[in-house]
C-alpha cells in the first residue's frame, strides 16, 4: 500500500484522477512492478515511462550497493549506461564549483590552529591547558561552564580556569577545549544537529580505541570525530540549485553521501580533506577524513575507527554495509561483538557543548 503523498504523485504521473478508489491504483500499481519484474501485462506509454524509470532507479542502487566491492577508487568504469545517465540528470553542479566553495570558507585562526596542536597530546599537561584555555574567553567560558554543569554539580561555584581543569580532569578538559575550538563552525542553524552528531561520533571513537588491537590515538581519534563531517560546511553554502535538490532529495530518504556524489561528482569525505588541508590539520586527520564513508579504500586505521564510530552513533549519511563494516573492523582489529560495549554512558558530559535539538 502507497501513503498518500506517494499515491497522489504515482496517479499523477500515469495520468488519472484522485477517485477515492484505492483498489484502481492497486492494480495500476500491480501492474507496473510484474512488468518491471519481467511479467507480460499490457500497459501504456505513461506506465512504461514509470517502468524504465524503476529499472533505471534500480540499476543506480545496485552500483551504490556494489561499491564496497571494488579495489578501485573510481568504479565508474563498471557502471553501465543507464547509470551514467541518471549521474548526468541529477548533477547540478562541477567538481571545480565545489573547490571554489571550498576556498570561500573561513580560514581556521592561527590561534585555533595552536590549541588543536597543543590539546591533541594525550600528554598535555595542567599547565599547558591553563594557558590554552586562557587564548580566547570563549575557550575559558565553555570550560568553566563544564566545570559548573549539571553532570559535575559542585558544592560551590567554579570560577577559574585552574580550578575548572582540577575539578574536571585533564582528559575532560582536553575535549571541552578541543570542541570549543572546532563548535563555532556549525553555529548556523541547520548544523546544529551536525554538530551534535559529530560529538557523538567523537567519543564513539576515542571510546573505540580501547577495543581496537591496532595502536591508536585516544585524543587523535576524539579530534577526528569532530572534524569527520567538516566538508558538510562546503556543501552548505552551496548555491540554491544545489541546496534545493539536495534537501528534497535526502528529506525523501536518500542517503546525504550519495546525494552528494550525484549532485556534484563529490562527497563531503573528500571536501573534508580538502579543506582541512588548507587548514593544516596533521595529514592523518586528512587521510581518515577522506575515506572514513570508504574504508575500505585506504590503509589508514583511523579512517576504519571513523566509520565504525559513525556506525555506533547511528549515522543515516551512508547506505549501510556489512562488508564494509567488516573491513572496518579486520582494519583496527575491533572485534564486532566489543562495538555493542560502546554505550555512549558518558557522553552527557559533553553536554554543555551540544546545541539545542
Amino acid at each position: 500500500m502507497l501513503d498518500d503523498h506517494a499515491r497522489s504523485h504515482l496517479l499523477a504521473d500515469i495520468g488519472l484522477e484522485e477517485s477515492g478508489e484505492q483498489s484502481l491504483l492497486d492494480e495500476e500499481v500491480r501492474r507496473i512492478l510484474v512488468t518491471f519484474r519481467g511479467g507480460r501485462e499490457i500497459i501504456d506509454s505513461s506506465m512504461a515511462k514509470l517502468v524504465a524509470a524503476l529499472e533505471i532507479s534500480d540499476d543506480f542502487d545496485q552500483s551504490f550497493e556494489a561499491e564496497p566491492l571494488f579495489e578501485s577508487e573510481e568504479p565508474d568504469e563498471c557502471a553501465n549506461s543507464s547509470v551514467q545517465t541518471m549521474m548526468s540528470y541529477l548533477q547540478v553542479t562541477s567538481r571545480a564549483d565545489v573547490s571554489r566553495v571550498i576556498d570561500r570558507l573561513p580560514i581556521f585562526p592561527r590561534a585555533a590552529k595552536q590549541v588543536v596542536k597543543k590539546v591533541s597530546d594525550p600528554e598535555v599537561t595542567v599547565d599547558e591547558l591553563e594557558s590554552v584555555a586562557s587564548l580566547d574567553p570563549v575557550l575559558t567560558g565553555r570550560l568553566i561552564q563544564t566545570a559548573n554543569s549539571a553532570y559535575y554539580s559542585p558544592a560551590r561555584p567554579i570560577a577559574s580556569i585552574q580550578h575548572a581543569i582540577a575539578y574536571v580532569g585533564v582528559d575532560v578538559a582536553r575535549k571541552v577545549l578541543l570542541a570549543s575550538t572546532i563548535r563555532g563552525n556549525f553555529a548556523s542553524m541547520r548544523l546544529h544537529q551536525l554538530w551534535n552528531h559529530s560529538l557523538d561520533v567523537a567519543q564513539a571513537a576515542e571510546e573505540l580505541t580501547q577495543y581496537a588491537t591496532t595502536k591508536m590515538n585516544p585524543a587523535e581519534a576524539f579530534l577526528a570525530g569532530l572534524v569527520h563531517d567538516i566538508g558538510r560546511l562546503a556543501f552548505s553554502i552551496m548555491p540554491a540549485r544545489y541546496l534545493e535538490r539536495f534537501y528534497r532529495l535526502t528529506d525523501g530518504g536518500c542517503p546525504p553521501v550519495q546525494v552528494e556524489l550525484c549532485l556534484s561528482g563529490r562527497s563531503h569525505a573528500e571536501v573534508g580533506s580538502e579543506t582541512l588541508v588548507q587548514w593544516k590539520f596533521p595529514e592523518s586527520i586528512v587521510a581518515a577524513i577522506r575515506c572514513h564513508h570508504s574504508p575500505e579504500r585506504s590503509s589508514s586505521p583511523l579512517a576504519s575507527l571513523l566509520y565504525i564510530a559513525e556506525f555506533v552513533a547511528d549515522s543515516d549519511e551512508d547506505l549501510p554495509s556489512f562488508t564494509r563494516l567488516k573491513s572496518a573492523c579486520r582494519q583496527t582489529g575491533i572485534d564486532t561483538d566489543a562495538i555493542a560495549q560502546v554505550d555512549g554512558k558518558d557522553r552527557d558530559i559533553l553536554d554543555v557543548l551540544r546545541f539545542a535539538a
